[in-house]
C-alpha cells in the first residue's frame, strides 16, 4: 500500500511570531473585506493563477526574470496553496460579490493564460473561507466552504479539520494512537473543526476505513498549541507518483 509520511521538521515556519511555549491567540478583526485561501488538489489540473475581478492576486517571482525578461510565470502547483500552506494567512479581498477566476499560465509568456475556471461568488465580510479547487479531468471545481474559527480558541488545544477530495475512496482520518476522529469520511466529507489535547503532539493518519495500515502518516515534532489546521485527501486510488493518494496540509491559524 503506497505510503507517504510528510514531516513538518521547522518550528519556526509553522509558529511564525510565537514564542517557545506560548501563541497568542486572539484574532485581529478584518474590518475591510473577506479573507481567502486557495488549495489546489485537482491532480489533473495545471497550475493555476487566482484573480479576483480580473485582478491577479498570486504572486512570485517568474523563473528567469530579469530586466529585459519576463521570466516564466509561477502559478500555484497542485498540492500547494496561496498564500502559503504553512502560513496563516489569507488573502483580502473586498466583501460581497466577485468574479473568481483560475488561469494557467502559458509555460513561455507571461502574458497569455489558458481560464480552467471561472464564476461569480460571494464573500461576507469578515469572515475567512477556504477555496478548494478539486475533481478530475481538465475542468476542475472549485468548493467554497466558510472557515469558521471563532469556536477555536481553548488556549489547551489545537484544532484540525479533515477534508476528503481523493475520489472514489472513503478514508478514516485520526490519531496514531489509534483515536480516529473522522470515520469513513465520504468524497467531499468534511469533518469540521475538531479540538486536540496539545500536549499529545500526535502523528495523523489517513486509513482505508476499518483497517490499521496507514496510507499517509503526517508528524509534527513542533509545539502547535493553538493552531488551526486543515488536512485535505488528495489524489486517486490507483494512480502512482504525485497523483496517488496523499494529503495536503494548510493552516487556518
Amino acid at each position: 500500500m503506497f505510503k507517504n509520511i510528510l514531516y513538518i521538521l521547522s518550528a519556526t515556519a509553522l509558529l511564525m511570531g510565537c514564542t517557545k511555549n506560548t501563541l497568542e491567540l486572539p484574532i485581529e478583526a478584518v474590518t475591510g473585506g473577506a479573507r481567502i485561501k486557495l488549495v489546489h488538489v485537482a491532480p489533473d489540473a495545471p497550475g493555476v493563477n487566482l484573480l479576483v475581478g480580473g485582478q491577479k492576486i498570486n504572486g512570485a517571482t517568474p523563473i528567469g526574470a530579469s530586466l529585459t525578461n519576463p521570466g516564466t510565470p509561477v502559478p500555484v502547483n497542485y498540492g500547494a496553496a496561496f498564500p502559503n500552506n504553512l502560513s496563516a494567512g489569507y488573502a483580502v479581498i473586498p466583501a460581497g460579490q466577485s468574479a473568481i477566476t483560475l488561469s494557467a499560465p502559458a509555460s513561455t509568456t507571461a502574458g497569455s493564460a489558458t481560464v480552467v475556471s471561472q464564476q461569480n461568488l460571494t464573500f461576507e465580510n469578515d469572515k475567512n473561507y477556504s477555496l478548494l479547487m478539486a475533481g478530475t479531468g481538465a475542468t476542475p471545481e472549485v468548493i467554497v466552504l466558510n472557515d469558521d474559527l471563532s469556536q477555536t480558541l481553548d488556549p489547551t488545544k489545537f484544532y484540525v479539520r479533515f477534508i476528503n477530495l481523493a475520489i472514489g475512496q472513503n478514508y478514516d482520518f485520526g490519531l496514531s494512537t489509534g483515536t480516529i476522529l473522522a470515520p469513513d469520511l465520504a468524497y467531499k466529507g468534511n469533518s469540521g473543526f475538531i479540538p486536540v489535547d496539545a500536549a499529545l503532539l500526535p502523528s495523523f493518519v489517513m486509513r482505508l476505513p476499518k483497517t490499521a495500515a496507514n496510507v499517509v502518516t503526517v508528524t509534527f515534532n513542533s509545539n502547535i498549541t493553538g493552531r488551526v489546521l486543515t488536512f485535505v485527501a488528495r489524489g486517486v486510488p490507483g494512480r502512482t507518483g504525485a497523483q496517488a493518494p496523499s494529503t495536503t496540509l494548510y493552516v487556518n491559524r
